[in-house]
Protein backbone atom coordinates (compact mmCIF):
# COMPACT_ATOMS: atom_id res chain seq x y z
CA UNK A 1 0.00 0.00 0.00
CA UNK A 2 2.63 2.83 0.82
CA UNK A 3 5.14 1.04 -1.25
CA UNK A 4 8.18 1.22 1.45
CA UNK A 5 8.23 1.59 5.19
CA UNK A 6 9.61 4.78 4.75
CA UNK A 7 7.19 6.28 3.14
CA UNK A 8 5.00 4.81 5.94
CA UNK A 9 6.96 6.68 8.29
CA UNK A 10 7.41 10.07 5.87
CA UNK A 11 3.21 10.28 5.97
CA UNK A 12 3.05 9.50 9.79
CA UNK A 13 5.53 12.55 10.28
CA UNK A 14 3.19 14.67 8.50
CA UNK A 15 0.00 13.54 10.23
CA UNK A 16 1.72 13.69 14.38
CA UNK A 17 3.52 17.00 12.93
CA UNK A 18 1.04 19.90 13.36
CA UNK A 19 -0.67 18.04 16.08
CA UNK A 20 2.80 18.21 18.15
CA UNK A 21 3.57 21.84 17.36
CA UNK A 22 0.04 23.02 18.44
CA UNK A 23 0.56 21.37 22.01
CA UNK A 24 4.05 22.50 21.98
CA UNK A 25 2.49 25.79 21.52
CA UNK A 26 -0.04 25.25 24.44
CA UNK A 27 2.09 23.81 26.84
CA UNK A 28 4.25 26.31 26.73
CA UNK A 29 1.28 29.03 28.17
CA UNK A 30 1.64 27.40 31.38
CA UNK A 31 3.89 28.92 33.21
CA UNK A 32 3.55 26.47 36.09
CA UNK A 33 4.02 23.15 33.61
CA UNK A 34 1.76 20.03 34.14
CA UNK A 35 3.89 16.80 34.88
CA UNK A 36 4.41 15.60 30.96
CA UNK A 37 3.79 12.17 32.20
CA UNK A 38 0.50 13.12 33.06
CA UNK A 39 -0.24 14.89 30.47
CA UNK A 40 1.03 12.19 27.91
CA UNK A 41 -1.63 9.76 30.03
CA UNK A 42 -3.99 12.69 28.67
CA UNK A 43 -3.39 12.30 24.99
CA UNK A 44 -3.25 8.88 25.31
CA UNK A 45 -6.85 8.36 26.81
CA UNK A 46 -7.42 10.47 23.78
CA UNK A 47 -6.21 8.09 21.69
CA UNK A 48 -8.12 5.56 23.28
CA UNK A 49 -11.38 7.82 22.76
CA UNK A 50 -11.46 7.00 19.05
CA UNK A 51 -11.49 2.90 19.33
CA UNK A 52 -15.36 3.01 20.60
CA UNK A 53 -16.39 5.47 18.39
CA UNK A 54 -17.45 3.20 15.51
CA UNK A 55 -19.60 1.23 17.81
CA UNK A 56 -21.38 4.58 19.22
CA UNK A 57 -21.80 6.04 15.91
CA UNK A 58 -24.03 2.54 14.44
CA UNK A 59 -26.13 2.63 17.82
CA UNK A 60 -26.80 6.49 17.93
CA UNK A 61 -27.51 5.64 13.87
CA UNK A 62 -29.98 2.56 15.08
CA UNK A 63 -31.41 5.34 18.03
CA UNK A 64 -32.02 7.94 15.54
CA UNK A 65 -33.55 5.33 12.51
CA UNK A 66 -36.24 3.58 15.46
CA UNK A 67 -37.86 7.27 16.19
CA UNK A 68 -37.24 7.72 12.24
CA UNK A 69 -35.82 11.26 12.46
CA UNK A 70 -35.10 11.41 8.87
CA UNK A 71 -31.16 10.71 9.23
CA UNK A 72 -30.31 9.83 5.84
CA UNK A 73 -28.75 12.67 4.05
CA UNK A 74 -28.64 15.00 6.87
CA UNK A 75 -25.76 16.99 6.97
CA UNK A 76 -26.81 18.46 10.38
CA UNK A 77 -27.00 14.92 11.83
CA UNK A 78 -23.94 13.96 10.58
CA UNK A 79 -22.05 16.88 11.78
CA UNK A 80 -23.62 17.69 14.65
CA UNK A 81 -24.52 14.37 16.27
CA UNK A 82 -22.62 11.67 14.67
CA UNK A 83 -19.39 13.54 14.24
CA UNK A 84 -19.54 16.59 17.03
CA UNK A 85 -21.26 15.32 19.69
CA UNK A 86 -19.76 11.94 19.84
CA UNK A 87 -16.17 12.48 18.96
CA UNK A 88 -16.59 15.79 22.09
CA UNK A 89 -17.88 13.91 24.38
CA UNK A 90 -14.91 11.50 24.95
CA UNK A 91 -12.90 13.94 25.19
CA UNK A 92 -15.12 15.81 27.74
CA UNK A 93 -15.70 12.73 29.79
CA UNK A 94 -11.47 12.20 29.85
CA UNK A 95 -11.53 15.46 31.50
CA UNK A 96 -13.66 14.94 33.72
CA UNK A 97 -13.32 11.60 34.69
CA UNK A 98 -9.57 11.18 34.77
CA UNK A 99 -7.75 14.81 34.80
CA UNK A 100 -10.24 16.53 37.15
CA UNK A 101 -9.21 13.90 39.84
CA UNK A 102 -5.63 14.68 39.82
CA UNK A 103 -3.93 16.76 42.52
CA UNK A 104 -1.60 18.55 39.77
CA UNK A 105 -4.82 19.94 38.11
CA UNK A 106 -5.27 22.78 40.28
CA UNK A 107 -5.37 26.30 38.40
CA UNK A 108 -7.55 27.23 35.71
CA UNK A 109 -4.73 27.33 33.49
CA UNK A 110 -4.56 23.34 33.62
CA UNK A 111 -8.20 23.18 32.18
CA UNK A 112 -7.08 24.63 29.26
CA UNK A 113 -3.56 22.59 29.06
CA UNK A 114 -5.74 18.78 29.11
CA UNK A 115 -8.27 20.03 27.33
CA UNK A 116 -5.69 20.31 24.47
CA UNK A 117 -3.68 17.41 25.37
CA UNK A 118 -7.35 15.24 25.21
CA UNK A 119 -8.70 16.80 22.11
CA UNK A 120 -5.57 16.42 20.16
CA UNK A 121 -4.94 12.05 20.86
CA UNK A 122 -8.24 12.67 18.86
CA UNK A 123 -6.58 14.54 16.37
CA UNK A 124 -3.76 12.63 15.95
CA UNK A 125 -5.57 9.09 15.11
CA UNK A 126 -7.94 10.97 12.74
CA UNK A 127 -5.02 12.69 11.08
CA UNK A 128 -2.88 10.26 10.71
CA UNK A 129 -5.71 7.67 9.03
CA UNK A 130 -6.50 10.60 6.89
CA UNK A 131 -3.50 10.87 5.36
CA UNK A 132 -2.78 7.17 5.24
CA UNK A 133 -5.72 6.77 3.24
CA UNK A 134 -5.33 9.58 0.77
CA UNK A 135 -1.83 7.80 0.20
CA UNK A 136 -4.14 5.29 -2.05
CA UNK A 137 -4.18 8.18 -4.47
CA UNK A 138 -0.77 8.85 -4.35
CA UNK A 139 2.19 10.33 -1.81
CA UNK A 140 1.74 13.82 -3.33
CA UNK A 141 -2.08 13.76 -2.24
CA UNK A 142 -1.44 12.33 1.12
CA UNK A 143 1.01 15.42 1.50
CA UNK A 144 -1.33 17.92 0.24
CA UNK A 145 -3.97 16.56 2.44
CA UNK A 146 -1.78 16.69 5.52
CA UNK A 147 -1.17 20.17 4.64
CA UNK A 148 -4.74 21.18 4.42
CA UNK A 149 -5.71 19.18 7.47
CA UNK A 150 -2.99 21.47 9.17
CA UNK A 151 -4.59 24.43 9.03
CA UNK A 152 -8.10 22.89 9.37
CA UNK A 153 -8.79 19.70 11.11
CA UNK A 154 -6.03 19.59 14.10
CA UNK A 155 -6.48 23.43 14.94
CA UNK A 156 -10.66 22.61 14.65
CA UNK A 157 -9.88 19.95 17.07
CA UNK A 158 -7.31 22.25 19.02
CA UNK A 159 -9.42 24.69 19.64
CA UNK A 160 -12.48 22.98 20.98
CA UNK A 161 -10.70 21.68 23.46
CA UNK A 162 -9.54 24.87 24.70
CA UNK A 163 -13.22 26.19 24.92
CA UNK A 164 -14.21 22.72 26.83
CA UNK A 165 -11.42 24.30 29.31
CA UNK A 166 -12.12 27.51 29.12
CA UNK A 167 -15.81 26.69 30.33
CA UNK A 168 -15.14 23.83 32.61
CA UNK A 169 -12.20 25.82 34.84
CA UNK A 170 -15.50 28.19 35.22
CA UNK A 171 -17.60 25.06 36.27
CA UNK A 172 -14.75 23.99 38.91
CA UNK A 173 -13.25 27.21 40.63
CA UNK A 174 -16.22 29.99 40.03
CA UNK A 175 -18.86 29.72 43.12
CA UNK A 176 -21.51 30.85 40.83
CA UNK A 177 -23.35 29.32 37.91
CA UNK A 178 -21.26 25.81 38.09
CA UNK A 179 -24.07 23.89 36.14
CA UNK A 180 -24.51 26.36 33.51
CA UNK A 181 -20.67 26.49 32.64
CA UNK A 182 -20.54 22.75 33.12
CA UNK A 183 -23.34 22.31 29.93
CA UNK A 184 -21.54 24.82 28.22
CA UNK A 185 -17.96 23.12 28.32
CA UNK A 186 -19.49 20.36 26.67
CA UNK A 187 -22.36 21.96 24.03
CA UNK A 188 -20.04 24.73 22.97
CA UNK A 189 -17.19 22.68 21.74
CA UNK A 190 -19.91 20.45 20.25
CA UNK A 191 -21.79 23.32 18.53
CA UNK A 192 -18.22 24.60 16.91
CA UNK A 193 -16.99 21.27 15.94
CA UNK A 194 -20.42 20.80 14.11
CA UNK A 195 -20.44 24.15 12.72
CA UNK A 196 -17.31 23.28 10.93
CA UNK A 197 -18.33 19.72 9.90
CA UNK A 198 -21.88 21.62 8.15
CA UNK A 199 -19.75 23.71 6.27
CA UNK A 200 -17.56 20.78 5.26
CA UNK A 201 -20.56 18.16 4.21
CA UNK A 202 -22.59 21.08 3.15
CA UNK A 203 -22.31 21.48 -0.97
CA UNK A 204 -23.61 24.91 -0.93
CA UNK A 205 -21.76 26.81 1.68
CA UNK A 206 -17.59 28.02 0.26
CA UNK A 207 -14.96 26.04 2.51
CA UNK A 208 -13.27 29.18 2.46
CA UNK A 209 -15.77 30.13 5.55
CA UNK A 210 -14.11 27.32 7.26
CA UNK A 211 -10.87 29.55 7.59
CA UNK A 212 -13.16 32.74 8.67
CA UNK A 213 -14.54 30.36 11.41
CA UNK A 214 -11.53 28.89 12.46
CA UNK A 215 -9.28 32.69 12.77
CA UNK A 216 -11.95 34.19 14.65
CA UNK A 217 -12.19 31.36 17.30
CA UNK A 218 -8.23 30.86 16.79
CA UNK A 219 -8.26 34.75 17.95
CA UNK A 220 -10.24 34.44 20.63
CA UNK A 221 -8.64 31.51 21.88
CA UNK A 222 -5.12 33.17 21.95
CA UNK A 223 -6.97 36.33 24.43
CA UNK A 224 -8.00 33.01 26.34
CA UNK A 225 -4.06 32.14 26.96
CA UNK A 226 -3.14 35.95 27.67
CA UNK A 227 -5.67 36.68 30.09
CA UNK A 228 -4.97 33.17 32.08
CA UNK A 229 -1.11 33.55 31.74
CA UNK A 230 -1.48 37.07 33.12
CA UNK A 231 -3.45 35.65 36.29
CA UNK A 232 -0.66 33.29 37.12
CA UNK A 233 1.28 36.32 37.70
CA UNK A 234 -0.61 37.40 40.05
CA UNK A 235 -2.92 35.21 41.55
CA UNK A 236 -1.31 33.44 44.14
CA UNK A 237 -4.83 32.30 46.08
CA UNK A 238 -5.20 28.17 46.28
CA UNK A 239 -8.23 28.24 44.51
CA UNK A 240 -10.84 25.21 45.86
CA UNK A 241 -11.91 22.85 42.72
CA UNK A 242 -14.93 21.51 42.37
CA UNK A 243 -15.48 18.28 40.91
CA UNK A 244 -18.99 18.06 39.44
CA UNK A 245 -20.92 15.50 40.34
CA UNK A 246 -21.02 12.56 37.61
CA UNK A 247 -25.06 12.58 38.03
CA UNK A 248 -24.12 16.65 36.49
CA UNK A 249 -21.90 15.17 34.29
CA UNK A 250 -24.53 12.56 32.49
CA UNK A 251 -27.17 15.29 32.89
CA UNK A 252 -25.91 17.66 30.57
CA UNK A 253 -24.53 14.83 28.14
CA UNK A 254 -28.15 14.20 28.02
CA UNK A 255 -29.61 17.61 27.67
CA UNK A 256 -27.20 17.96 24.86
CA UNK A 257 -28.10 15.27 23.28
CA UNK A 258 -31.88 16.03 23.53
CA UNK A 259 -31.13 19.78 22.33
CA UNK A 260 -29.27 18.41 19.27
CA UNK A 261 -32.08 15.66 18.62
CA UNK A 262 -35.03 18.01 18.83
CA UNK A 263 -33.06 20.74 16.09
CA UNK A 264 -32.64 17.83 13.88
CA UNK A 265 -36.31 16.49 14.41
CA UNK A 266 -37.21 20.47 13.59
CA UNK A 267 -35.08 21.02 10.58
CA UNK A 268 -36.02 18.15 8.81
CA UNK A 269 -39.92 17.43 9.45
CA UNK A 270 -40.85 21.17 9.80
CA UNK A 271 -38.10 23.11 7.28
CA UNK A 272 -37.60 20.37 4.49
CA UNK A 273 -40.37 18.35 4.71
Amino acid sequence: MFGSGQIFLNLSFYAILPVALIFYYVYKRDKFPEPPRIVFITFLLGIGTTFPLGILIIATEGFAETLNLGIEGSNFFMSFIRAAFLEETMKFFVIIFYCLHLDVFDEPMDALVYGVAASLGFAVIENWEYVLGASKHGLQVAKDVALIRSFTAVPLHALAGVFMGFFLMDAIFQKHNRKFFLFLSLFFPVCLHGLYDLILFSKSISDFYIYILLIIFLVRAIFIFRKERKFQDFDNIKKVKVIPKTSDVIFMVFVTFVILFATNYFLDYVLYR
